[in-house]
């Protein structure tokens, strides 16, 4: 039984459509408008909850500590009342940088691991490098999405560090590795995943700026490497 927070959003809906059709599981969903009497009442048969609810970009900077922080906080201490329920925990690689994204996630994290030392929870913490695919919104927090968006619409791309190199993975990649550890647990807390790609911002615009005249049975007739091809089906899905 595995309850997903977040599941009106990017990864948690992709997760909860991947899960119900690749596996057996019995999936619960946990929007923004269900309320933790939700949680409380599945509690005693819930296996796992994969918390995927938090803000990555708000004009209002108590939204992170409130989304991000407290309510991990207040997730944490119902699961505290089944240690046999484990818990994955969506966080970032900017839980490093001093902001109030990455301050709020790095204290979401301490609250899980928190839970893992006081209850015995398992405790599994996702350091989510950026996220693409199919259905991740432009203009929020993936620069795949902005870039295929903008490029579709014949919007002047708005690029201010073109060396930057990033890691990226594709959603399908994710939620494969995500059904993996379901049944094969990390023996560390900290996951690190598979299937990433790195390129600079520079390359990825000339990369999605290339898809612009080009049609889908001409792109399959050539060989391309992976995140070529994974690109591609984003752009197309901004097209169509």
């Amino acid at each position: 039984n595995i309850l997903i927070t977040g599941s009106s959003g990017f990864i948690g809906r992709s997760l909860y459509k991947y899960l119900k059709k690749n596996s057996k599981h019995n999936i619960y969903a946990f929007t923004k408008n269900d309320v933790f009497d939700k949680i409380e009442s599945l509690l005693h048969k819930l296996d796992i909850v994969f918390h995927f609810a938090g803000v990555n970009k708000s004009q209002n900077h108590s939204d992170f500590k409130n989304i991000n922080t407290n309510f991990t906080k207040k997730l944490c201490k119902i699961l505290a009342n089944n240690p046999k329920t484990s818990l994955f925990y969506a966080s970032s690689i900017q839980v490093f940088l001093n902001n109030d994204y990455g301050k709020s996630k790095k204290e979401a994290e301490e609250a899980c691991i928190e839970l893992m030392k006081k209850f015995n929870n398992q405790v599994y913490i996702l350091r989510l490098p950026g996220i693409f695919g199919e259905g991740c919104k432009p203009n929020y927090n993936s620069v795949v999405s902005t870039f295929c968006f903008n490029i579709a619409n014949n919007i002047e791309l708005q690029i201010t560090n073109p060396l930057k190199e990033i890691e990226l993975i594709y959603i399908n990649d994710l939620c494969a590795q995500l059904n993996y550890l379901i049944s094969n647990k990390n023996k560390e807390s900290l996951v690190f995943f598979e299937n990433k790609h790195k390129i600079s911002i520079e390359d990825l615009s000339k990369t999605i700026k290339g898809f612009k005249n080009i049609s889908k049975e001409e792109f399959f007739l050539e060989n391309h490497d992976a995140l070529k091809i994974k690109l591609f089906k984003t752009y197309l899905s901004f097209i169509n």
